[in-house]
């Protein structure tokens, strides 16, 4: 009977979780779309683009 309370109790635990984490992540998404979010696993890390503020080395186009 201990293994059954022992269980709910950390399932309990991990829907807990999942709301809290879910409810963070819908509150700090205010511009967000399935299809967005879908393809963010394949954007590329580290990419700046040419021409953004601060950028130093000389783009394509700035020649």
């Amino acid at each position: 009977m201990n293994v059954i309370l022992l269980t709910v109790f950390i399932g309990l635990i991990l829907v807990g979780f999942f709301v809290a984490f879910f409810l963070n992540q819908r509150r700090n998404t205010v511009y967000s779309s399935p299809e967005r979010d879908s393809l963010l696993p394949l954007e590329e890390e580290g990419i700046v683009p040419a021409g953004r503020t601060g950028d130093k080395t000389p783009g394509p186009d700035r020649r």
